[in-house]
C-alpha cells in the first residue's frame, strides 16, 4: 500500500511539472526553450509511477517478494551505484556504467542473462553518445578507450 501512495505522490508531482511546462515559452532561437526539462522530466515521472502501480496488479503484486527479503534490494542498488561512483575513474563511464546495469538487471532483478546483457550494452552506449557527443560533456575514459 505504501508503494502505490508514494508512486501517486510522485505522479502527481510530475504531472504538476508536465502541466507548468506547457505555460513556459516552447523555443528559444535555435534550441528548445525552457519547457524542455519539466515536461521530459514530469512525463517520466508521471509514466513511471504509473508503471510502479499498474505491474504489479498485473504480475500478482511482489509484496510477498519484497516481505522475504526485506533489505536484499536496498543494499544491492546501494552497492552497485556506489561501485560505479568508485569505478567510473579508473575503468570510464561507458564501462563502469555497463557493469553496474548489469549487476542490476541480472542480479538484483533477475533478468536473463542475454537481455541484461543487451540491455545494459545499449543503455550504456546511449549514455555516452547524449553526454560525450551530443552535450559535449568530457566523460573518464578507462584504459581501453571507451
Amino acid at each position: 500500500m505504501g508503494e502505490v501512495v508514494l508512486a501517486s505522490v510522485f505522479g502527481a508531482t510530475g504531472l504538476y511539472w508536465a502541466l507548468t511546462a506547457a505555460a513556459m515559452p516552447l523555443w528559444d532561437g535555435f534550441a528548445p526553450g525552457s519547457f524542455f526539462l519539466p515536461l521530459v522530466y514530469g512525463a517520466l515521472l508521471t509514466l513511471l509511477s504509473a508503471g510502479v502501480i499498474v505491474v504489479p496488479m498485473l504480475t500478482g503484486g511482489t509484496e510477498q517478494q519484497a516481505a522475504e527479503e526485506p533489505l536484499r534490494k536496498p543494499l544491492l542498488v546501494t552497492g552497485a551505484l556506489l561501485f560505479a561512483a568508485v569505478a567510473t575513474e579508473p575503468l570510464g563511464f561507458v564501462a563502469a556504467i555497463f557493469v553496474m546495469l548489469l549487476f542490476l538487471y541480472a542480479v538484483v532483478e533477475r533478468l536473463p542473462p542475454l537481455v541484461a546483457f543487451v540491455v545494459s550494452a545499449v543503455t550504456a552506449g546511449t549514455l555516452a553518445v547524449v553526454f560525450r557527443t551530443w552535450l559535449g560533456v568530457p566523460l573518464p575514459l578507462g584504459p581501453w578507450g571507451f
